[in-house]
């Protein structure tokens, strides 16, 4: 397959050479002529293992091209890649300068012509950029209509330097966006018999994959450096405590709790967070992400609350009260603190939760509710059934289906679903989910 790609930097060179191993023909652009000068004799421009000896075979095999001239580079192309840089000021601004002029360049370079390749962009752009931005420039710059007479998609890239011809190989999974269902077909021939799974994803959904990725590596390490911090405050070898932590592979290093979803609470992760905080005033050390916790938890409660008063209900029926599914513990359950804040505002309620039992409540769990919801036994009813007669249902836990889900939307009653509920088409008229 022929392959043109833009931007002979780290991921487009990593990429140049991975493809030339797996047997394309590949055009590289790139407008710094050194770059292409080194490129001419299968020498690398950038130091990364791995990548020289591919591109000295591939320019060998004669199946390596290069120019600082866009015009003619994609003629009889398959794919056109963009990896070009998108940096940002202090402030946070991404900068599409790069972006911009290459799609400009490649709508040039269509406009008349009869190659129709597939539009892969590679570089890191916020949600929206794809849709909002490159594809109306590349409409106007080559008086083609995507989805009708082109494609473009978002393919995110993972590669690691230092490993990024191993993780060009060998990906922990493939991810792309596309303008329309099937757009990426083309591309997806590129990975025939690689064994990773496939995410095919809208074009937002693809390009904010690659910032919940970095965003999560940026917390890890903040997270070890400052609970290291904490241990060696106290005499301890935080490489020690860390290897523990990591061998945990059921909780810790796993995808549970990493899914969008309510507040937390319970009798551990709040006080067990503010002690640290305690002990690290004590100690002078500052944990800015640590001490941040707590407050960005009481903002997903706030923010619940306000969502809830914007619509104006009379009466909120609510799955759920204690911290949990399976349990009666509501020390620091948010859904305790949202009832209380919507009793407030003169919202009537209906809670539904099976499992707490007002007379079988003991200690700090018992004073906790009865402070803040002193007539709790009146709050709560036996059925779902007896939800109907709500304006509004705050699904806390997953203890229903879709169907009975569908049933209240049906019924005209908004169902705010913080829990997930499976099957329940997002689209569906009166359901709102968390964060879906």
């Amino acid at each position: 397959m022929k392959i043109s790609i833009f931007g002979m930097g780290y991921v487009g060179v990593v990429s140049v050479a991975c493809l030339l191993r797996d047997g394309h023909e590949i055009v590289g652009i790139d407008p710094v002529q050194a770059k292409i000068a080194d490129l001419a004799q299968g020498r690398s421009p950038v130091q990364e293992p791995g990548v020289a000896p591919l591109l000295a075979a591939g320019q060998r095999a004669g199946r390596l091209q290069v120019t600082t001239d866009p015009q003619d580079s994609l003629a009889g192309s398959a794919l056109v890649w963009i990896c070009v840089g998108t940096p940002c000021d202090l402030d946070g601004a991404i900068k599409l300068a790069a972006v911009q002029t290459v799609v400009r360049q490649i709508g040039r370079a269509l406009r008349g012509s009869a190659t129709r390749p597939l539009l892969v962009l590679r570089s890191t752009c916020l949600p929206g950029t794809t849709k909002e931005q490159v594809i109306p420039l590349l409409e106007r710059e080559s008086g083609l209509t995507v989805g009708r007479d082109l494609d473009v998609v978002f393919h995110p890239e993972f590669l690691r330097e230092g490993s990024g011809v191993e993780d060009f190989l060998h990906p922990p999974r493939i991810v792309v966006g596309e303008d329309r269902p099937g757009a990426a077909e083309r591309l997806m021939e590129l990975y025939r018999g690689t064994n990773a799974p496939v995410f095919r994803l809208s074009l937002g959904e693809a390009e904010m994959v690659k910032y919940w990725d970095n965003v999560f590596h940026a917390l890890k390490i903040t997270f070890a450096n400052e609970m290291g911090a904490v241990a060696r405050s106290a005499g301890l070898d935080a490489r020690k405590v860390a290897e523990v932590f990591c061998a945990d592979t059921r909780l810790n290093i796993s995808p549970k709790y990493l899914r969008p979803g309510p507040a937390f609470g319970g009798s551990c992760l709040s006080k067990d967070l503010r002690a640290l905080a305690r002990l690290a005033a004590l100690r002078s050390l500052r944990l800015p992400m640590l001490e941040k916790v707590l407050e960005s938890n009481e903002v997903q409660i706030e923010s619940m609350v306000r969502r809830i008063l914007a619509y104006r209900p009379a009466t909120v029926g609510m799955v759920g009260l204690a911290f949990k599914t399976h349990t009666d513990d509501m020390r620091e359950s948010p859904y305790v603190r949202i009832a209380k804040a919507l009793i407030g505002e003169g919202v009537a309620l209906r809670i539904y939760d099976p499992v707490v039992q007002p007379a079988r409540l003991i200690g700090s769990n018992k004073e906790q509710v009865q402070k803040a919801l002193r007539h709790l036994e009146e709050l709560l009813v036996g059925s779902l059934d007896e939800l109907a007669a709500a304006d509004l249902i705050l699904v806390n836990h997953g203890t229903v289906d879709a169907q009975r889900v569908l049933a209240w939307t049906g019924a005209g009653i908004r169902v705010l679903d913080a829990a997930g509920i499976e099957d329940v088409p997002a689209s569906t008229p009166g359901y709102e989910g968390l964060y879906w």
